[in-house]
Parts: C-alpha cells; sequence; structure tokens
C-alpha cells in the first residue's frame, strides 16, 4: 500500500490582468471620437443623400456610437468586451460601407 500522505498543493492560476476602469473609459473615450469624426466624414462620402445605400454608413456609424454607448453602463466585464467588440465591427462596416460610396460615387457620381 502507499503510505506516504497526498499532498493537496493549492493549483495556481494565472489570471489575466484586468485593465482598470480608467484604461477602459480612455479607450472608450478615444473610440467615440474616432466614430464621431467618420459620421462627420460620412457627409462627403455620400451619407446623408436619402438613398438607402448612402446613408447605410450613417446608419451603421450612428449604431456603433449607440452599442460603445453600451460598455459605460455594462456592469460585467465580459459584457462590456462583447458590446465594445460589436461596436467595432459595426464601425469596421460603416467605414467599409464609407469606402464603397467613394468608389461609386467617383465611378458614376451621385444623382442628386
Amino acid at each position: 500500500m502507499n503510505a506516504q500522505p497526498k499532498s493537496h498543493s493549492p493549483v495556481v492560476e494565472e489570471s489575466k490582468p484586468q485593465p482598470t476602469v480608467a484604461d477602459e473609459l480612455t479607450r472608450v473615450k478615444i473610440f467615440l471620437g474616432i466614430q464621431a469624426f467618420f459620421l462627420v466624414v460620412s457627409v462627403f462620402t455620400g451619407g446623408f443623400n436619402f438613398k438607402l445605400w448612402s446613408m447605410l454608413d450613417t446608419a451603421l456609424m450612428i449604431q456603433s456610437i449607440g452599442v460603445t454607448a453600451l460598455v459605460v453602463v455594462l456592469e460585467d466585464a465580459r459584457h462590456r468586451q462583447l458590446a465594445f467588440k460589436v461596436a467595432i465591427v459595426l464601425y469596421l462596416l460603416a467605414v467599409l460601407d464609407m469606402g464603397i460610396n467613394v468608389c461609386v460615387s467617383g465611378v458614376v457620381g451621385w444623382k442628386t
């Protein structure tokens, strides 16, 4: 038989350092500033022309800003990260649509 006592050593889990609230708020403020800038730029790339395709970038950007605002009020860190990632995806889709609008307006031009 085994006469040695079983040792129960505690398992040390390495955890990722959690960003502080100040760091998260700084990132959110910077991202909101970038979004506001591109919302203003969307006017020059075909936004607010009241056509479905040309208004898509503006709608996506406004949705991205709204989802980013959720980051400030959500309590759970996992939900804040998810909201921030969703906002980034919406933002990238809006910027992609702006680029497409610029290409389309350069080739065919906007008809008013």
